[in-house]
């Protein structure tokens, strides 16, 4: 069990807080491994992201696979890389719920020009919650061109 942290942004001891952008998750504080060990992290679960069951959504831990596999990913790529995320699989092994620490590790499988795997899992305490493995598809340098130009 991790040590508890006095709130949900305070940092356990050994993880540096990231605060998530984007539609899903944008302004929620996670952790991360401290000095850039992004192939664990932390997130404390909410009510919010509870079911009527009161245990995790599935939606919720697969989002969370999604944002952790690829920002491990990405942090392996040079920060020009562009990638989608081609195939996500979640096997759910039991359950959540609020309060609960979800820990994850990933690990990578294969990085490479054109597709990038990874997998993990996400653990509470010494359950294994989630096993949890994303393909990435690596985008091509688009070349776009500069818009400021005129056609004149």
């Amino acid at each position: 069990m991790p040590p508890a942290a006095h709130d949900e942004c305070s940092a356990p001891a050994g993880f540096t807080p990231r605060v998530l952008r984007g539609p899903f998750f944008g302004g929620r504080t996670v952790f991360t491994g401290s000095e850039g060990h992004t192939d664990h992290f932390m997130v404390r679960i909410t009510g919010d992201d509870c079911n009527l069951l009161g245990i995790t959504h599935g939606g919720v831990i697969a989002t969370l696979a999604d944002v952790f596999i690829v920002g491990f990913i990405a942090g392996q790529l040079t920060a020009d890389a562009r990638m989608v995320t081609s195939s996500l699989s979640v096997d759910y092994l039991g359950p959540s719920t609020a309060d609960d620490w979800l820990i994850g590790r990933i690990h990578a499988h294969r990085i490479g020009r054109r597709l990038c795997v990874a997998s993990g899992e996400f653990r509470v305490g010494d359950r294994t919650v989630a096993l949890i493995r994303a393909n990435c598809a690596r985008l091509p340098d688009t070349g776009r061109p500069d818009t400021s130009a005129s056609d004149s």
